[in-house]
């Protein structure tokens, strides 16, 4: 038996900060998406940040929303 107790403690999600850190990577994903392909850039490394910024938001919400099977 461990000593933390008979029973763990149960914790309610955190609904509001799932739906904030959602929306911030949407908004980060189409914002980006739309720098890059409308943006004329001048400066080579605003252009890395962006397409960085790009793929990992669209990682991030293709790994969230992937089927669990």
């Amino acid at each position: 038996m461990t000593s933390h107790g008979s029973k763990p403690e149960a914790r309610k999600p955190n609904y509001t900060r799932r739906r904030l850190k959602f929306a911030a990577a949407i908004i980060g994903f189409v914002s980006s998406m739309t720098l890059l392909f409308t943006w004329h850039v001048t400066d080579r490394h605003m252009a890395w940040l962006v397409a960085g910024i790009y793929i990992l938001t669209g990682l991030w919400l293709t790994v969230r929303f992937a089927p669990r099977d």
